[in-house]
């Protein structure tokens, strides 16, 4: 994954055929929480695709099967040594990676890792802190709060609304599941640096991007609201939301009901009308966004995830030490989840971070 796209998505193939092969040979089962909501979306996408876009096949292949590698993750019980080797390796990772998103950055003026851009930084740098606050907590050690407050500037950094929204919210919940565990000092200090880095990135942005320069001025009061405002701080989104509600309405009233059912297919703004203003997605709002691709019933195969699991991460019961060290892992697809709501659902990472989501599943930690 850190290495290549490519090699990953390969290493993806062959485990997702894995995972098919071991619950047909019954050496698997297709348990988790997760997985029926996988299954809900999994479908609709790819059935949308061979009928609507079959240029895409390969992009609705890669969204709907390998999110089934799954179950896999729950297939042994992992020991606690391995997360905190696990959680080790990202941290290193983040270390290591730092002169190249730099070099990048001086070089091309976007800061990237060894593949990718702006996004991968930031969704990066958001796992990269979660494993090093994961580290202070369990170990005391002050370096990995230095790295981990390093790691969250390199998230402001990446300047991507998605992972700064991801994280911030994501560590607001893990601040609630600790609020038994930390003293108040602890967190008090993580309160601080995520106000003082976010209060210190909307400054410079406000000076450096026109979408926060525009949003400082409605809040000050010297321009109006309109549609030109709301375009220019949404990146177009304002502009793509109506497109995509003309869509919408364009299927209830001409009663396309299989295509408001299973979607319109990956990357179908290109060929619907209105077009999409931005190419194949009616990015905006996730509820519309899917909707449009995939439908009713994949935008439910999306809402049950989220409740499923939301409703697993809030009762994690941290009952010893070593439970400190899984809270990255289980994460992951928060940050994920909350950085999708103007995007959309997929990322490339998706499959290795359900993976470690089902891992921590596996151990059976919320009651």
């Amino acid at each position: 994954m850190l290495l290549s796209i490519s090699l990953f998505e390969g290493l993806i193939i062959i485990l997702t055929a894995y995972t098919f092969y071991s619950i047909a040979r019954g050496g698997l089962k297709p348990y988790g929480r997760l997985f029926f909501p996988l299954l809900l979306y999994a479908i609709p996408t790819l059935l949308s695709t061979i009928l609507y876009t079959p240029s895409h096949l390969g992009k609705g292949i890669e969204r709907s099967l390998f999110l089934l590698v799954y179950p896999l993750g729950g297939k042994e019980k992992l020991r606690y040594e391995f997360f905190k080797k696990f959680n080790l390796f990202l941290i290193m990772a983040g270390v290591l990676l730092i002169p190249v998103v730099i070099y990048k950055f001086l070089r091309t003026g976007q800061p990237a890792p060894l593949w990718g851009g702006w996004f991968e930084v930031g969704l990066l740098y958001s796992f990269f802190s979660l494993c090093a606050l994961a580290m202070f907590l369990y170990t005391k050690r002050v370096y990995y709060l230095l790295l981990f407050l390093l790691f969250l500037g390199f998230v402001f950094f990446s300047m991507r609304r998605s992972a700064m929204l991801g994280l911030v919210i994501t560590l607001i919940f893990l601040l609630y599941l600790l609020r038994g565990v930390i003293s108040k000092k602890v967190l008090a200090f993580v309160l601080l640096s995520l106000t003082f880095a976010g209060s210190l990135t909307f400054g410079i942005l406000v000076e450096k991007d026109h979408r926060f320069a525009t949003a400082w001025e409605l809040i000050t009061g010297k321009r109006a609201l309109d549609d030109q405002a709301l375009n220019s701080i949404s990146s177009l989104r304002w502009e793509i939301f109506k497109k995509g509600l003309e869509v919408l309405q364009k299927d209830i009233k001409e009663k396309n009901y299989l295509e408001l059912l299973i979607g319109h297919g990956i990357n179908s703004g290109y060929y619907l009308e209105p077009k999409s203003p931005v190419g194949g997605t009616y990015e905006s709002v996730f509820l519309l966004s899917e909707l449009i691709e995939k439908g009713v019933l994949g935008l439910a195969g999306i809402l049950w995830l989220w409740f499923a699991y939301y409703s697993f991460f809030f009762r994690f019961k941290i009952r010893q030490r070593e439970d400190l060290l899984l809270l990255p892992s289980l994460s992951f697809l928060s940050v994920l989840l909350i950085g999708s709501i103007f995007t959309g659902f997929w990322d490339a990472m998706l499959p290795w971070i359900l993976l470690m989501f089902r891992v921590v599943e596996r151990h059976g930690k919320a009651h």
